[in-house]
């Protein structure tokens, strides 16, 4: 089961790639520049998103809460 993480959430809200999104590619969960999401990777959220949802400073709770929705929208 693929499970997205605080960090990964962090990692998205700070990286500096051009569109970055938070994507499934292989089986694991990285940040990548939209760009270059392939055929079969899923994206499961950009920073845009991420800040239009939880602003600019995230908090751990706020990043595990938000963690846990990404988790269980891909699952389902």
């Amino acid at each position: 089961m693929t499970t997205v993480t605080a960090n990964d959430v962090r990692v998205l809200a700070r990286s500096r790639d051009v569109d970055p999104v938070l994507a499934v590619v292989d089986g694991v969960v990285v940040v990548i520049p939209e760009a270059q999401l392939k055929e079969g990777d899923v994206a499961l959220c950009t920073q845009q998103k991420l800040v239009r949802e939880l602003g600019d400073e995230i908090s751990d709770i706020e990043a595990q809460l938000f963690a846990g929705r990404l988790t269980n929208l891909f699952t389902e």
